[in-house]
Protein backbone atom coordinates (compact mmCIF):
# COMPACT_ATOMS: atom_id res chain seq x y z
CA UNK A 1 0.00 0.00 0.00
CA UNK A 2 2.81 2.40 0.92
CA UNK A 3 4.52 1.69 -2.40
CA UNK A 4 1.40 2.92 -4.19
CA UNK A 5 1.67 6.30 -2.49
CA UNK A 6 4.89 7.16 -4.23
CA UNK A 7 6.47 6.12 -7.50
CA UNK A 8 8.90 3.22 -7.20
CA UNK A 9 11.51 5.04 -9.26
CA UNK A 10 12.49 8.02 -7.14
CA UNK A 11 15.52 10.26 -7.08
CA UNK A 12 16.22 13.24 -4.90
CA UNK A 13 19.47 15.11 -5.22
CA UNK A 14 20.63 17.65 -2.66
CA UNK A 15 23.14 20.21 -3.88
CA UNK A 16 24.38 22.69 -1.29
CA UNK A 17 25.14 26.30 -2.09
CA UNK A 18 27.87 26.89 -1.33
CA UNK A 19 28.89 24.70 1.63
CA UNK A 20 28.28 21.02 2.39
CA UNK A 21 24.94 20.12 3.94
CA UNK A 22 26.64 18.74 7.01
CA UNK A 23 27.65 22.26 8.06
CA UNK A 24 24.46 24.03 6.96
CA UNK A 25 21.48 24.92 9.12
CA UNK A 26 18.89 22.17 9.44
CA UNK A 27 15.42 23.44 8.48
CA UNK A 28 13.33 20.26 8.20
CA UNK A 29 13.32 16.57 7.41
CA UNK A 30 12.23 13.99 4.88
CA UNK A 31 8.84 12.40 5.54
CA UNK A 32 9.07 9.71 2.89
CA UNK A 33 11.11 8.63 -0.12
CA UNK A 34 10.88 5.33 -1.96
CA UNK A 35 14.50 4.82 -2.97
CA UNK A 36 17.54 6.43 -1.42
CA UNK A 37 20.02 7.99 -3.81
CA UNK A 38 23.22 9.94 -3.28
CA UNK A 39 23.86 13.56 -3.97
CA UNK A 40 26.42 16.02 -2.66
CA UNK A 41 24.82 15.65 0.77
CA UNK A 42 24.91 11.83 0.64
CA UNK A 43 22.06 9.32 0.80
CA UNK A 44 18.61 10.71 1.50
CA UNK A 45 15.98 8.66 3.33
CA UNK A 46 13.03 9.00 5.67
CA UNK A 47 13.93 11.08 8.69
CA UNK A 48 17.02 12.60 7.11
CA UNK A 49 17.49 16.35 7.57
CA UNK A 50 17.17 18.97 4.87
CA UNK A 51 19.11 22.19 5.13
CA UNK A 52 19.00 25.83 4.20
CA UNK A 53 20.60 26.51 0.81
CA UNK A 54 20.00 22.98 -0.40
CA UNK A 55 18.38 22.21 -3.71
CA UNK A 56 15.93 19.30 -3.82
CA UNK A 57 15.39 17.59 -7.17
CA UNK A 58 13.18 14.71 -8.27
CA UNK A 59 13.59 12.54 -11.35
CA UNK A 60 11.06 11.83 -14.11
CA UNK A 61 8.94 9.50 -11.96
CA UNK A 62 9.87 10.69 -8.49
CA UNK A 63 7.85 12.27 -5.69
CA UNK A 64 8.87 13.22 -2.18
CA UNK A 65 7.43 14.78 0.96
CA UNK A 66 9.14 17.07 3.47
CA UNK A 67 8.20 18.86 6.70
CA UNK A 68 9.99 22.05 7.75
CA UNK A 69 10.65 23.11 11.32
CA UNK A 70 7.66 25.45 11.46
CA UNK A 71 5.30 22.70 10.28
CA UNK A 72 5.19 23.76 6.63
CA UNK A 73 4.70 20.77 4.33
CA UNK A 74 6.16 20.42 0.85
CA UNK A 75 5.39 17.61 -1.58
CA UNK A 76 7.57 17.47 -4.68
CA UNK A 77 6.26 16.05 -7.95
CA UNK A 78 8.16 14.47 -10.87
CA UNK A 79 10.90 16.37 -12.72
CA UNK A 80 10.95 19.13 -10.14
CA UNK A 81 13.50 21.37 -8.47
CA UNK A 82 13.21 23.72 -5.49
CA UNK A 83 15.76 25.55 -3.38
CA UNK A 84 15.23 26.43 0.30
CA UNK A 85 16.84 29.82 -0.13
CA UNK A 86 16.12 31.46 3.25
CA UNK A 87 15.00 30.09 6.58
CA UNK A 88 15.30 32.39 9.59
CA UNK A 89 14.06 30.52 12.64
CA UNK A 90 12.29 32.67 15.23
CA UNK A 91 11.71 29.95 17.83
CA UNK A 92 8.42 28.63 19.15
CA UNK A 93 7.88 26.56 15.99
CA UNK A 94 7.82 29.70 13.83
CA UNK A 95 10.03 31.12 11.10
CA UNK A 96 10.73 34.81 10.73
CA UNK A 97 11.49 34.32 7.04
CA UNK A 98 11.03 31.34 4.73
CA UNK A 99 11.80 31.76 1.03
CA UNK A 100 11.59 28.99 -1.56
CA UNK A 101 13.02 29.30 -5.08
CA UNK A 102 11.05 27.02 -7.41
CA UNK A 103 12.61 26.60 -10.84
CA UNK A 104 10.75 23.74 -12.52
CA UNK A 105 8.17 21.00 -12.06
CA UNK A 106 5.35 20.69 -9.55
CA UNK A 107 4.95 20.90 -5.82
CA UNK A 108 2.29 21.20 -3.14
CA UNK A 109 2.61 23.76 -0.35
CA UNK A 110 0.74 23.63 2.97
CA UNK A 111 1.53 26.52 5.31
CA UNK A 112 2.89 25.83 8.78
CA UNK A 113 2.78 27.81 12.02
CA UNK A 114 4.62 30.93 10.88
CA UNK A 115 2.97 34.26 10.15
CA UNK A 116 1.81 34.53 6.55
CA UNK A 117 4.16 37.46 5.98
CA UNK A 118 7.14 35.15 6.60
CA UNK A 119 6.48 33.08 3.48
CA UNK A 120 7.50 33.79 -0.09
CA UNK A 121 7.83 31.51 -3.10
CA UNK A 122 9.82 32.81 -6.07
CA UNK A 123 9.36 31.48 -9.60
CA UNK A 124 10.70 32.54 -13.02
CA UNK A 125 7.45 34.46 -13.61
CA UNK A 126 7.17 36.27 -10.27
CA UNK A 127 6.65 35.79 -6.54
CA UNK A 128 3.86 34.10 -4.63
CA UNK A 129 2.77 35.46 -1.26
CA UNK A 130 1.00 33.10 1.12
CA UNK A 131 -2.08 33.84 3.23
CA UNK A 132 -2.56 30.78 5.43
CA UNK A 133 -2.81 28.58 2.45
CA UNK A 134 -2.57 25.28 0.64
CA UNK A 135 -1.93 25.28 -3.11
CA UNK A 136 -0.29 23.40 -5.97
CA UNK A 137 2.30 25.03 -8.23
CA UNK A 138 3.61 24.07 -11.67
CA UNK A 139 6.58 25.67 -13.46
CA UNK A 140 7.20 24.80 -17.09
CA UNK A 141 10.48 24.70 -18.98
CA UNK A 142 9.68 28.13 -20.42
CA UNK A 143 9.08 29.60 -16.95
CA UNK A 144 5.28 29.69 -17.24
CA UNK A 145 3.82 29.22 -13.75
CA UNK A 146 0.41 27.81 -12.82
CA UNK A 147 -1.00 28.06 -9.30
CA UNK A 148 -4.14 26.22 -8.13
CA UNK A 149 -5.60 27.22 -4.77
CA UNK A 150 -6.79 24.52 -2.35
CA UNK A 151 -7.68 26.68 0.65
CA UNK A 152 -6.93 30.08 2.13
CA UNK A 153 -5.72 32.71 -0.32
CA UNK A 154 -2.55 33.59 -2.20
CA UNK A 155 -1.27 36.53 -4.23
CA UNK A 156 1.00 36.25 -7.25
CA UNK A 157 2.95 39.31 -8.34
CA UNK A 158 4.80 39.77 -11.62
CA UNK A 159 6.33 42.72 -13.40
CA UNK A 160 2.91 43.90 -14.62
CA UNK A 161 1.06 43.69 -11.32
CA UNK A 162 -0.53 41.27 -8.85
CA UNK A 163 -3.46 38.84 -8.90
CA UNK A 164 -5.01 37.22 -5.82
CA UNK A 165 -6.55 33.76 -5.60
CA UNK A 166 -9.35 33.51 -3.03
CA UNK A 167 -11.66 30.73 -4.28
CA UNK A 168 -10.86 27.06 -3.87
CA UNK A 169 -10.03 25.25 -7.14
CA UNK A 170 -9.36 28.50 -9.02
CA UNK A 171 -6.04 28.83 -10.80
CA UNK A 172 -3.96 31.47 -12.56
CA UNK A 173 -1.21 31.43 -15.17
CA UNK A 174 1.80 33.74 -14.94
CA UNK A 175 4.45 34.25 -17.60
CA UNK A 176 8.03 35.56 -17.46
CA UNK A 177 6.97 38.71 -19.33
CA UNK A 178 4.98 39.68 -16.21
CA UNK A 179 1.49 38.92 -17.52
CA UNK A 180 -0.94 37.08 -15.22
CA UNK A 181 -4.34 35.70 -16.14
CA UNK A 182 -7.47 36.33 -14.11
CA UNK A 183 -8.43 33.51 -11.72
CA UNK A 184 -10.78 30.87 -13.11
CA UNK A 185 -11.79 27.33 -12.33
CA UNK A 186 -9.31 24.58 -13.14
CA UNK A 187 -9.87 23.15 -16.62
CA UNK A 188 -8.40 20.07 -18.24
CA UNK A 189 -6.75 22.06 -20.99
CA UNK A 190 -4.89 24.96 -19.39
CA UNK A 191 -3.77 26.60 -22.63
CA UNK A 192 -0.06 25.87 -22.15
CA UNK A 193 0.17 22.63 -24.13
CA UNK A 194 -0.03 20.65 -20.91
CA UNK A 195 -3.11 18.98 -19.46
CA UNK A 196 -4.18 19.62 -15.89
CA UNK A 197 -3.37 15.99 -15.07
CA UNK A 198 0.31 16.66 -15.83
CA UNK A 199 0.44 20.15 -14.38
CA UNK A 200 -1.33 19.30 -11.11
CA UNK A 201 -0.56 15.59 -10.52
CA UNK A 202 -1.43 15.73 -6.82
CA UNK A 203 -4.95 16.94 -7.62
CA UNK A 204 -5.52 14.18 -10.16
CA UNK A 205 -4.03 11.36 -8.12
CA UNK A 206 -1.26 10.75 -10.67
CA UNK A 207 1.24 11.45 -7.88
CA UNK A 208 0.56 10.00 -4.44
CA UNK A 209 0.60 11.87 -1.16
CA UNK A 210 1.23 10.63 2.39
CA UNK A 211 -1.20 11.25 5.23
CA UNK A 212 -1.39 14.92 6.16
CA UNK A 213 -0.44 16.28 2.74
CA UNK A 214 -3.84 16.14 1.03
CA UNK A 215 -5.04 19.54 2.30
CA UNK A 216 -8.62 18.22 2.73
CA UNK A 217 -9.48 19.43 -0.75
CA UNK A 218 -10.28 18.08 -4.20
CA UNK A 219 -11.31 19.81 -7.38
CA UNK A 220 -14.33 18.15 -8.98
CA UNK A 221 -13.53 16.02 -12.01
CA UNK A 222 -9.76 16.25 -11.91
CA UNK A 223 -9.45 12.92 -10.16
CA UNK A 224 -10.99 11.26 -13.23
CA UNK A 225 -8.21 12.37 -15.56
CA UNK A 226 -6.06 9.40 -16.51
CA UNK A 227 -2.89 9.49 -18.64
CA UNK A 228 -4.55 7.39 -21.36
CA UNK A 229 -7.78 9.36 -21.54
CA UNK A 230 -6.86 12.62 -23.22
CA UNK A 231 -8.44 12.47 -26.61
CA UNK A 232 -11.47 14.68 -26.05
CA UNK A 233 -11.88 18.12 -27.54
CA UNK A 234 -10.70 20.64 -24.89
CA UNK A 235 -13.20 23.21 -26.23
CA UNK A 236 -16.02 20.94 -25.05
CA UNK A 237 -14.54 20.17 -21.65
CA UNK A 238 -16.31 21.85 -18.73
CA UNK A 239 -14.72 24.10 -16.17
CA UNK A 240 -13.93 22.08 -13.07
CA UNK A 241 -14.70 23.79 -9.80
CA UNK A 242 -15.06 22.67 -6.23
CA UNK A 243 -18.03 20.28 -5.82
CA UNK A 244 -21.24 22.05 -4.67
CA UNK A 245 -22.44 21.40 -1.10
CA UNK A 246 -25.11 18.77 -0.64
CA UNK A 247 -28.60 19.64 0.48
CA UNK A 248 -28.96 19.78 4.27
CA UNK A 249 -31.84 17.32 3.85
CA UNK A 250 -29.53 14.74 2.33
CA UNK A 251 -28.96 12.10 5.06
CA UNK A 252 -25.61 11.27 3.49
CA UNK A 253 -24.32 14.82 3.76
CA UNK A 254 -21.08 14.85 5.74
CA UNK A 255 -19.38 17.89 4.19
CA UNK A 256 -17.89 20.17 6.80
CA UNK A 257 -17.93 23.92 6.53
CA UNK A 258 -14.72 25.39 5.14
CA UNK A 259 -12.33 26.79 7.68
Amino acid sequence: MARNLFSLAFAVVLATLPSAAGSAERVGEVVRVSIQVSGQAGALGKGDPIHRDERIRSNASGTGAFVLQDGTKLALGPNSSILIDQFVYRGGAKAEKLVIDATKGTFRWISGNSDSSAYQIRTPSGALSVRGTAFDVYIGADGVTAVALLNGSAEFCGRQGCVRLTRRCDFLLARPDGSITKPRGVVRDLGINRRAGDVFPFLTGQAGLPHGFKASSNCAGLGDIAPGNRGSDPRKEPTLRAPPPKSPNDPGNSIQSPR
